[in-house]
């Protein structure tokens, strides 16, 4: 009987630690989304490459504490905050200073480094 409950608490735990990851992996998608960077743009602002971004992004890994301070510390100098709710889900707060960002206005960057003309 004493098994049965360890092992009944040890999968609520795991359940609970796999609920937080997807929704920590949905909160840095959306920031993506809303900062209008790539994986690999992310990846560079926090010290990850692509493939770690990319793997945070789908739940298939635990982050170091030091990268999700990373990650929130990005989201507190762009003025996006997450609000955790009470049944598991979360809530955005996105700041006027990141609406209003003029980096994020179409057609500030083209993407382009260098033009070259032919003659």
């Amino acid at each position: 009987m004493t098994v049965h409950v360890a092992a009944q608490r040890d999968y609520r735990l795991v359940a609970l630690l796999r609920f937080e990851r997807r929704a920590f992996a949905a909160k840095v998608r959306m920031s993506r989304a809303l900062l209008g960077w790539s994986q690999s743009e992310f990846g560079a602002r926090v010290g990850l490459t692509q493939r770690s971004i990319h793997k945070l992004e789908r739940g298939e890994t635990e982050p170091r504490r030091s990268t999700v301070y990373a990650i929130e510390e990005v989201w507190r100098q762009k003025g996006l905050v997450f609000e955790d709710l009470g049944d598991g889900g979360f809530r955005a707060i996105v700041r006027a200073s990141l609406v209003d960002d003029p980096a994020r206005r179409p057609g500030f960057d083209l993407g382009v480094t260098a033009i070259s003309r032919r003659a």
